[in-house]
């Protein structure tokens, strides 16, 4: 009786482990401005990084949590997402990771899809950028990590690519092997 009850457990362990996992963006692009829960804003309207998931989870009912490690300069901890992001791993047909001058790059080919909703983005973030007077910043997030936090003005769009900047190069190699 009790290593049926000790195997039942396990497995509701086990379940519950891997739809927390399932959870985390396997690659997405996040607006930050326009896309932060309002459990991941100061009460002045910064970036507020929680240090607890749970503590994050609670207040962002629904909400895409992704972390902030070594390469977020939010700094180190949790943040919450309402919206679908930007682009995601159903948008790219291929990626390579290219280095430069400036630094490493993860070059995307895009889906026809994934270009029209990028293209469509693009376009109302540079509609924002020319109100305000900066352009919106984004979190490139690779396995429920943010890995890079580009700006949207910094992306090249071409005519089946996009070039992501800003990226380490373990974190271009490791998206590149993920979305190749």
């Amino acid at each position: 009786m009790r290593p049926t009850l000790i195997a039942a457990a396990c497995l509701a362990a086990l379940a519950l482990a891997s739809s927390a996992a399932a959870g985390l963006p396997r690659f997405a692009v996040y607006d930050v401005r326009t896309n932060l829960a309002a459990a991941s804003h100061n009460e002045f309207g910064d970036v507020k990084v929680w240090t607890s998931r749970a503590g994050l989870a609670g207040r962002a009912h629904g909400a895409t949590l992704v972390r902030c490690a070594g390469d977020c300069t939010f700094g180190a901890g949790w943040l919450a997402f309402v919206h679908a992001p930007a682009l995601a791993a159903k948008d790219v047909a291929s990626a390579r990771a290219r280095h430069s001058r400036a630094g490493w790059t993860l070059v995307l080919t895009l889906t026809n899809g994934g270009r029209a909703r990028f293209v469509a983005f693009a376009t109302l973030a540079a509609q924002r950028a020319s109100r305000r007077g900066i352009a919106d910043p984004l979190a490139l997030v690779l396995d429920g990590t943010i890995v890079a936090q580009p700006l949207e003005s910094q992306l090249r769009i071409g005519k089946t690519t996009l070039e992501l900047p800003g990226l380490t190069r373990a974190g271009a190699v490791k998206a590149a092997k993920l979305l190749g």
